[in-house]
């Protein structure tokens, strides 16, 4: 009986210990900041005009379904953890084919305290990450006839496994062009 009570008295004591383990806990949440947001490019209602190159004639409308920011656990912390003292910010754009026949278009970007992680996410097929934001890969490049500035070329290394092969995107304009293995392309299309 007196081992009962004090485990009893023992797991109290622990539950209270834990419980107020977060009284001297600071949160700090890394907000977006100075245009950082621009990164996800699409807002609500904005639309995606891509050319598919086995149809050529056909424009593929991708829409807005999606803009959300949440807070999300900083690095060396997760939802199990008693005292999370970092969060991140991270913002998610998606942009849905209007007839859910190809997979959804999306960006992520993620504002840590001195830095922000940018992927750009083709749904169930391929989540490639911009290596350094500040140092775009191509100062210029035409893409479907037109020529952009600050182009960021992402090569899936494991392309045969998705099917992705490439992604171009800049910051302005977001998806320039989604190429596969198979040789299919979408390229988006500016009127």
């Amino acid at each position: 009986m007196k081992s009962i009570r004090l485990l009893l008295y023992l797991s109290l004591f622990g539950a209270s210990l834990w419980l107020s383990s977060c009284n001297d806990c600071e949160t700090t949440v890394a907000q977006f900041e100075n245009g950082d947001s621009s990164w996800t490019v699409y807002n609500a209602r904005d639309s995606l005009l891509m050319v598919d190159s086995n149809t050529p004639d056909t424009i593929r409308v991708f829409l807005n379904t999606r803009v959300n920011s949440d807070p999300i656990p900083g690095d060396g912390f997760g939802p199990a953890d008693v005292c999370i003292e970092q969060y991140y910010t991270r913002r998610t754009s998606v942009m849905q084919h209007n007839n859910r026949r190809f997979p959804a278009l999306t960006v992520v970007a993620v504002r840590m305290p001195d830095s922000i992680r940018v992927s750009l996410v083709v749904a169930g097929r391929a989540e490639l990450r911009i290596p350094d934001v500040n140092t775009p890969d191509h100062a210029t490049l035409p893409v479907g006839g037109v020529t952009y500035q600050d182009v960021f070329d992402l090569t899936n290394p494991d392309s045969t496994a998705t099917g992705v092969r490439r992604i171009l995107f800049n910051r302005e304009f977001g998806f320039l062009q989604v190429a596969y293995f198979n040789g299919r392309t979408f390229t988006r299309y500016a009127p």
